[in-house]
């Protein structure tokens, strides 16, 4: 399990450095609104390499207590900030859906990348302050991570279990809006060419909107479930990059390749 878990976190870790650099370099029409993949990628890259880090240093850090509880709350506040991104990508991609077009521009200016910033790194970083100042010996496990005693693991479950049950929440009404729109829209699409377009992007879009951590709850003493769950959630870097970039006829355009019939 520590050989998948290191594999999957090392490639994830890739996909979210390529998915950063081909949103830098390319450049991007003004109706798409990429500032919650962005901010996805980069809470989830630095957390991922910090625990990575971490575990792999373990035996030099454990002893340094001070450092272990300030990486223990340093991921504690990326991993939340990684979640609340989710949150906003959800909300993002529910009011396009619903819309059937770009956001307008009354919406853009309530949502603009500042405003987003400011929500996506406030929230969590509130919680963690409160945590601090609740439990401050809360932090600096054995493995330098949350302790799990006097509950104070809910500061990091009871915000995630929140975010998934809106986010699952959400991701069900896109669906039902998009696979009712895809029905009365194009009657030249075949009706497989449709339902392949669904299948992967629903996949891709749910992994993406962290849905798949709900995998965590079921893994006790499932060994299947347990590989399941590491592979999708270290991946999630790999889907963005995928739908938001190798499938992007934008982006293959830009980049002057030819355009992907798939999608």
């Amino acid at each position: 399990m520590e050989l998948v878990n290191l594999v999957c976190v090392i490639v994830g870790l890739v996909f979210f450095s390529l998915a950063l650099l081909t949103f830098a370099l390319c450049e991007w029409s003004p109706g798409v609104n990429n500032v919650a993949r962005i901010n996805i990628c980069i809470s989830l890259l630095l957390a991922h390499l910090l625990f990575l880090l971490t575990q792999q240093f373990l035996s030099l850090i454990r002893p340094l207590q001070v450092l272990c509880a300030v990486i223990s709350g340093l991921l504690h506040f990326l991993f939340l900030s990684g979640f609340v991104w989710m949150f906003i990508e959800a909300v993002l991609l529910f009011i396009c859906v619903k819309n059937l077009s770009q956001i307008s521009s009354k919406k853009r200016e309530v949502l603009s990348s500042g405003f987003l910033c400011v929500i996506g790194y406030l929230v969590a970083l509130v919680v963690v302050c409160v945590s601090v100042g609740l439990v401050p010996e809360g932090y600096g496990s054995e493995d330098c991570w949350i302790k799990m005693d006097k509950g104070f693991f809910w500061s990091f479950l009871g915000p995630v279990c929140v975010i998934l049950a809106i986010n699952t929440i959400l991701f069900i009404r896109v669906i039902i809006s998009l696979s009712s729109t895809l029905r009365s829209l194009n009657a030249e699409v075949s009706q497989m060419k449709q339902t392949k377009i669904m299948v992967f992007k629903t996949l891709a879009q749910f992994v993406v909107l962290g849905c798949s951590w709900i995998l965590g709850f079921f893994t006790n003493g499932s060994k299947v479930l347990e590989i399941l769950f590491l592979i999708l959630n270290s991946q999630q870097g790999t889907f963005i990059f995928l739908i938001y970039c190798v499938f992007n006829n934008e982006v293959r355009l830009l980049l002057n390749l030819p355009a992907c019939s798939f999608l």
